[in-house]
């Protein structure tokens, strides 16, 4: 199961960075400025949305393999059949329909995970989601190798073909079914259950998270190119964030770490001075800059995962994929605002922006920990 899952994540980290990627290719053949290509970003963030929150109740009632199959034959379809001169429309429906399968697959793989460890979910979630990075490392490399990023149409398709392979394994992996307990809790959940404001401040900080990590990859190139520096340090610095987030989360397999919402509040409060930094004194070492944005920031997603599903065990498919869901948002939201931000102004205050968001993660996470100290006590 961990094997089929670390494809699955890998593949998802591709997704994710493919657009920051191809930057270049994408604007020139799709005619976009940055607000508009913040759109697809959007898009992405929007279909991603879409899958968690659909996929969270029919994971928790429902067989696992062919929700499973037709996610990822979804992606499959929507890379493989872009076309070099089809309109803005459609490559919005594509890049939705992408984020849809994968954040079907993202909420199962989730919900089984904390449904096989409990309470102690967060390593085996860490790595689950260490091999996001991966993929996103990886993707810039496979950009170049292709020709670049004009070559942008037969990156998607290659990528679509890799997303047929792990449709072929997932076909013939057999996964493990609700659990009665999941069923019959599922449908005895109130609205009251996620409304307690331990698993609002977790949507929070999925939301700002979320929204932060897709601005920072699909703004890297022209970020670079604001401070004069050329498209490879920007599809480096793309790297560099997923390098620091697979370093981070494979430092949360260490066991015994005792983590808990205070990593929230000191990944905020770190991430937001870095780019502060960066942004007020125009600092070109962007690869270093981004890598520990990366790092500060890496055990974010997991831990916020892993804390839902523990504060809903009765409907862990639920409570992951109202929290991913909630987050996709964040992707939603933030990519355009930053886009017009920077036509409005310049790519550095856009990106400077981007501190108030990191704030927000430590005041959820303050409020996160505090609520749920004060329930328990």
């Amino acid at each position: 199961m961990l094997a089929l899952g670390s494809a699955a994540f890998l593949l998802f980290g591709v997704v994710l960075v493919v657009l920051g990627a191809c930057h270049s290719g994408l604007t020139n053949s799709l005619d976009l400025d940055h607000t508009t290509f913040g759109l697809l970003g959007a898009a992405l963030s929007a279909g991603i949305a879409a899958g968690v929150l659909v996929a969270g109740p029919l994971v928790d009632r429902y067989a696992r393999r062919p929700i499973f199959l037709t996610s990822t034959l979804i992606v499959a379809a929507a890379l493989g059949s872009v076309e070099p001169n089809m309109s803005f429309a459609r490559a919005l429906l594509h890049i939705a329909a992408m984020g849809a399968g994968t954040g079907v697959f993202d909420t199962l793989l989730n919900a089984i995970t904390v449904e096989r460890w409990g309470k102690r979910s967060v390593r085996p979630m860490a790595w689950l989601h260490a091999m996001v990075p991966v993929g996103a490392m990886a993707t810039p490399w496979l950009v170049s190798q292709s020709g670049g990023a004009a070559e942008w149409v037969t990156i998607f398709r290659g990528i679509g073909v890799g997303f047929l392979g792990l449709s072929a394994w997932v076909a013939g992996v057999p996964l493990p079914l609700p659990t009665r307990s999941t069923e019959h809790g599922t449908a005895a959940i109130n609205a009251r259950t996620f409304l307690r404001p331990a698993f609002v401040a977790l949507c929070v900080v999925a939301l700002a998270y979320v929204g932060i990590e897709a601005a920072l990859t699909l703004f890297a190139v022209p970020y670079a190119a604001g401070l004069g520096l050329s498209e490879e340090h920007g599809q480096r610095a793309i790297s560099a964030v997923w390098l620091g987030i697979l370093l981070g989360r494979l430092l949360l397999m260490i066991p015994d770490r005792g983590l808990d919402a205070r990593a929230l509040v000191a990944a905020g409060c770190v991430s937001a001075l870095l780019i502060a930094s960066s942004s007020l004194l125009g600092i070109t070492q962007l690869e270093l800059v981004m890598g520990a944005c990366g790092l500060v920031l890496s055990a974010v997603f997991p831990l916020m995962i892993a804390l839902a599903g523990q504060l809903v065990p009765q409907a862990p498919g639920k409570a992951v994929g109202l929290v991913a869901g909630v987050g996709s948002i964040g992707g939603f939201v933030l990519p355009p605002l930053t886009g017009a931000i920077a036509d409005a102004s310049h790519i550095s205050v856009a990106v400077g922006s981007l501190t108030a968001w990191c704030l927000l993660i430590a005041v959820a996470g303050w409020i996160a920990l505090r609520t749920e100290r004060t329930t328990h006590a």
